[in-house]
């Protein structure tokens, strides 16, 4: 156990919050709207494990001497070692889930490292469980029952669980996206427009189709799906015996010249693309 001082800080007046007893595993819960500008939460270390769930807005962790942003929806975990303290971010009101355990996590996908902290991703479908778990403990807290500890012992588990799922559920979230995203152009290879067409599709909006696509093949949308339209074209005329021809007006080009010429951008010096002569 470390010698300094340790404390849980208390939200503004009139903001809801419940600390614990001595004996509860459960030490505080907050909840509800912050103003980060008004009231900054100054740099101390907490009495236990700090978890901390940005809803909306964002936030900014100030952690030795560095600065993280935290931007809705996203979760942070801070040990009882490290010494942090928030301040506002660009909105000016946030909306925050808050607890503290005695304890550290039981799951390692959780714990952050000794004296420091995690951040952990919170898809917005893993929401209403997160929410929910919060509300339990709540009503857990807020009546005076036999083994009351031990609910919240197992809620604390079930939280971690929660926790380490969603993040999971992101990246496999993510996975899923990108597959859905090549299968559509696959089997979307001849529209025009196909750029506001995959955002529809998917329900994104430009910008955010555009970082998908620099994160995941370092290239925009639009340069992606001609390079998958040339592949195919090359793939028909040279495995399928079609037509350079037959290939363009397959695929949705308006002349068969402009297939021949983005074959031939496209060629590698004193390579030769076998293809049958126009008709």
């Amino acid at each position: 156990m470390s010698n300094r001082r340790h404390v849980t800080i208390k939200p503004p007046p009139g903001r809801p919050y419940w600390e614990g007893g001595e004996g509860s595993p459960l030490i505080y819960l907050g909840w509800g709207k912050r103003d980060f500008s008004r009231a900054p939460v100054a740099r101390h270390y907490d009495i236990g494990t700090n978890i901390y769930v940005v809803l909306k807005g964002d936030l900014v962790l100030s952690i030795d001497g560095e600065f993280h942003s935290v931007v809705a929806p996203k979760i942070c975990v801070i040990d009882r070692e490290c010494l942090y303290g928030i301040t506002h971010g660009k909105s000016a009101t946030v909306e925050v889930l808050v607890w503290v355990w005695r304890e550290r996590p039981e799951v390692a996908e959780v714990a952050p490292p000794v004296g420091g902290f995690r951040l952990l991703n919170l898809p917005p479908a893993a929401l209403p469980q997160i929410i929910g778990l919060h509300q339990n403990c709540r009503a857990e807290v807020a009546q005076t029952q036999p083994n009351s500890n031990r609910v919240l012992g197992a809620l604390r588990t079930w939280v971690d669980v929660a926790v380490a799922r969603a993040h999971a559920a992101q990246r496999v979230e993510k996975t899923v996206q990108w597959d859905q995203v090549k299968m559509w152009i696959t089997t979307n290879l001849a529209i025009h427009a196909p750029v506001p067409a995959l955002c529809d599709y998917l329900g994104l909006s430009a910008s955010t189709l555009n970082r998908l696509f620099m994160k995941q093949e370092k290239m925009a949308p639009g340069a992606y799906f001609r390079e998958a339209k040339r592949r195919e074209a090359v793939r028909l005329i040279q495995v399928e015996g079609w037509t350079v021809k037959a290939a363009a007006f397959h695929l949705g080009y308006r002349h068969a010249t402009d297939l021949s010429r983005v074959l031939a951008k496209a060629k590698a010096p004193g390579r030769k693309l076998k293809t049958k002569r126009l008709r």
